[in-house]
């Protein structure tokens, strides 16, 4: 059985599908087979495998289910390594379903927005709900991400409130800069992995097997 990596937010706009679509291109060029589900409405992800079929890089099947995903997760991931769940930017029926039975949450935050931080409450009691109701191996972490270099102090304040308490979801030692190249490959089916130039583009691929490392996804 694969594992079940859950992208998921209380906010939308936060960078999970452009996350989460360069991490499943990241695992696809190395070897992993990746299947990756979309639990809301909008067709990003979608279009996102339409153009990566259309440029020639190799296919990541893209499936999507609403409501209770949890059955749906279970399946899927009996057929790859790695199952991506990207979850809509709201609570939903998907997100707390997918949290029943997944292994792992990423839930990404701007530290330099309270918009964004202030979600981490209502996630991280979603988290301790679903782990004592008998998911009580799932495993999550806050990625910061999108941090300006001017900004970093916000990304330490932001790391020592959450590890001052260690009922709130703890973060990740490894933060995404802001760097535009995640997003370009998006806009032509890529993640950074299949670009081979681009501004920033060895620490764009850094950051991400970094991360990827410290949770042990590949």
């Amino acid at each position: 059985m694969g594992k079940k990596l859950v992208f998921g937010s209380d906010k939308g706009g936060v960078g999970k599908t452009t996350t989460a679509t360069n991490i499943a291109a990241m695992a696809v060029s190395k070897g992993k087979s990746v299947i990756y589900l979309k639990t809301d409405k909008n067709d990003d992800a979608m279009d996102w495998r339409e153009r990566r079929i259309d440029n020639g890089l190799q296919d990541i099947p893209v499936h999507a289910a609403y409501g209770n995903v949890s059955a749906e997760i279970e399946r899927l991931s009996k057929l790859c390594d790695i199952l991506i769940v990207d979850c809509a930017g709201h609570d939903s029926t998907e997100f707390r379903s997918a949290l029943t039975v997944a292994d792992m949450l990423i839930t990404l935050t701007k530290p330099s927005s309270t918009f964004e931080t202030n979600t981490l409450t209502t996630v991280t009691e979603k988290v301790r709900k679903a782990q004592l109701a008998g998911n009580k191996d799932l495993q999550s972490w806050v990625l910061m991400t999108r941090v300006k270099p001017q900004k970093v102090s916000a990304a330490i304040e932001l790391e020592k409130t959450l590890k001052s308490d260690s009922v709130w979801i703890q973060p990740l030692k490894t933060r995404l800069s802001e760097l535009d190249v995640y997003e370009s490959a998006c806009n032509e089916g890529a993640g950074v992995h299949d670009l081979e130039r681009g501004p920033s583009l060895s620490k764009a691929k850094a950051l991400l097997e970094l991360m990827a490392k410290e949770i042990n996804l590949l």
